[in-house]
């Protein structure tokens, strides 16, 4: 089962990147081969706004699924 969407700073040559990410497999290490990458963001504010606009849509489906 995947994890929600979240926010990972990556330093590459003396500044940051955000990255929006979840695992794959939300019970595994965390790892390069675990990650589902959305999108590297220069601000963590838009980052995180993203990560959660993510998590409100696939919320959104999880509810209409259980409608069903």
């Amino acid at each position: 089962m995947k994890s929600v969407w979240k926010v990972s700073s990556n330093y590459v040559g003396g500044t940051v990147n955000y990255e929006v990410i979840r695992l794959m497999n939300k019970d595994a290490t965390d790892h390069g081969g675990n990650r589902e990458i959305h999108g590297v963001y220069d601000s963590y504010k838009e980052a995180y706004k993203t990560a959660e606009f993510l998590n409100s849509k696939e919320a959104g489906n999880d509810i209409q699924k259980q409608g069903r």
